[in-house]
């Protein structure tokens, strides 16, 4: 599939969802409230502790809106993986088979989400904000870096929803694993040296969301990542696109192992 034929899905796709223009927008505009007010309880609780592991307000205001932005920007693409369960047991999916396309492509363009407009916007302002009140050395290399771990971030979030939606090929029920890939990524709302070594082994090896946010953010400013030196975050795009084009491989054997199955 061409990108030109990619983003002619997707606009047909955006289209389809702008004909409710209404109740679009009030989506769009709960969907943001709901996240304000998660926001301001982690303004109350950084308010009252002061700091969090040695992370202030506006270093943890970091960390949060560039985990909901790189979710957002690949949920946008990918949280369609979530339907897979209802498409596979119906036997529907098949559909994206009978095409000469692609059909991780197809599936994903023709599913475009374009909700995720409310949580791209909120999150880039905060994000805006936050690093406009962080002491940060900005140079060339810097505002490289931040782009590419933006990108890393977001393939790695589209990369965990990818191989969710995988499972659903092989063992149908997949639905309980978005709920658990969910929290999971809530953990990095906050610098992970608040946890124990376990859990920052997870998030750092295992799932690793912690290239989400965490890594990155330690070398925007500076930090030390203490389980892995603060260079590490340099790997984020790296680690993100390994983890994409592993999810990618693993849905496309799900796929071949489907129609293995007759559909």
């Amino acid at each position: 599939m061409t990108p030109s034929l990619f983003w002619h899905f997707a606009r047909l796709r955006m289209r389809e969802r702008m004909e409710y223009r209404s109740a679009y927008l009030a989506g769009m505009v709960a969907q943001i409230l709901a996240y304000v007010a998660d926001f301001l309880v982690i303004w109350v609780l950084v308010r009252r502790f002061g700091t969090l592991a040695g992370w202030g307000w506006e270093e943890i205001a970091l960390l949060w809106a560039f985990n909901l932005l790189s979710y957002a920007i690949g949920a946008a693409f990918t949280f369609c993986q979530s339907e897979l369960e209802g498409l596979v047991q119906g036997g529907t999916f098949d559909g994206y088979l009978v095409r000469p396309l692609n059909p991780y492509l197809a599936f994903t363009a023709q599913r475009f989400n374009v909700g995720y407009l409310g949580h791209i916007l909120l999150a880039s302002g905060i994000l805006a904000w936050a690093l406009t009140n962080l002491d940060i050395d900005w140079t060339p290399s810097s505002v490289l870096f931040l782009v590419l771990a933006l990108a890393g971030a977001s393939l790695l979030q589209a990369a965990v929803l990818t191989l969710v939606g995988a499972w659903a090929f092989m063992f149908v029920r997949a639905q309980f694993l978005f709920g658990f890939a969910s929290t999971l990524r809530s953990f990095v709302t906050y610098p992970i040296t608040i946890y124990g070594a376990a859990i920052q082994v997870v998030l750092t090896a295992i799932v690793p969301f912690a290239f989400v946010n965490f890594y990155p953010a330690s070398v925007l400013l500076d930090k030390d990542g203490q389980l892995l030196p603060g260079w590490t975050g340099w790997l984020t795009p790296l680690v993100g696109l390994a983890a994409f084009l592993g999810a990618y491989r693993g849905w496309m054997r799900g796929v071949n192992r489907y129609q293995g199955a007759g559909g």
